[in-house]
């Protein structure tokens, strides 16, 4: 069995999640079973939502091995520390790849380690064309705890944009977004937003790059403080960061394909030993 974990947490993007899917629907088009490891149970809804059947939740990355054995094959996209037992993750499964996207080289001894940022190695689902009938979509993320975009009202006023309603967003702040954003889109409509809509502004690094590989007009919505190694994923993948919206612009923006690395990862996990 193959084991994809995807670190998930109430309070973050479920950008590793997407990746974890990517590779999930990959394998499942050459006919390879395999498993997707979740660590927030409330994750479970929007696989659900996505067409996939149900994850195995866990607590840590550490209890992996609670799952998976030495006859199984591995792969991990997490941003939790590589310590403690985790070490020995290499030695005890049949294969282990790491998914790194940090902008730093990680150092963790007999895994597989994919650098998917530092390398070029992108991993996002391509998906089959839409006519884009729709205009605008606005896609922050998938939590929104310190109710940032209201924060930030004034950005979205009179854009005629819509709005992706996050699968952690808070429920007390719907009413208040309804007045702002013509209209609010269900979380189980992301991967057809993606080839719906015209534009789509976000301030998800994943979600910029899998909108992007999927040919929609791409910008990043600064909304919070980027650190160095953000800045340089985006502008590495020629993705427009503002500061405000400005729709009637977008003749300006980058529309280069970016290349899906989601077939490296499947020839790791076939050939590597």
């Amino acid at each position: 069995m193959i084991y994809l974990y995807a670190y998930t947490n109430h309070k973050e993007n479920l950008d590793n999640l997407r990746r974890v899917v990517a590779i999930y629907k990959k394998l499942k088009e050459q006919n390879i079973e395999s498993e997707i490891l979740i660590n927030e149970f409330r994750a479970q809804r929007v696989l659900k939502e996505w067409g996939l059947p149900l994850a195995t939740t866990i607590e840590t990355i550490k209890d992996i091995d609670a799952v998976a054995t030495v006859y199984d094959t591995v792969v991990i996209d997490s941003p939790e520390k590589i310590e403690g037992k985790v070490l020995n993750y290499p030695s005890y499964f049949k294969k282990l790849i790491y998914l790194n996207s940090n902008c730093k080289e990680i150092e963790f001894k007999g895994a597989k380690v994919v650098n998917i940022f530092l390398d070029n190695n992108l991993i996002f689902s391509k998906l089959k064309e839409d006519k884009r009938d729709k205009n605008s979509i606005f896609i922050f993320g998938d939590s929104d705890y310190e109710q940032t975009i209201l924060k930030n009202s004034e950005i979205f006023k009179n854009k005629e944009l819509d709005l992706y309603w996050g699968v952690y967003f808070l429920l007390k702040t719907e009413d208040e977004l309804s007045k702002i954003f013509n209209n609010i889109v269900d979380s189980e409509n992301y991967y057809e937003s993606l080839i719906q809509y015209q534009n789509i502004i976000t301030s998800s690094i994943q979600v910029a790059i899998e909108a992007k590989a999927n040919g929609a007009f791409v910008e990043f919505l600064k909304l919070n403080e980027l650190t160095k190694c953000q800045m340089d994923i985006l502008n590495k993948f020629d993705i427009n960061i503002v500061n405000n919206i400005n729709l009637t612009n977008n003749s300006n923006l980058s529309k280069k394909l970016l290349q899906d690395s989601s077939e490296i990862i499947i020839n790791i996990i076939n050939d590597y030993v």
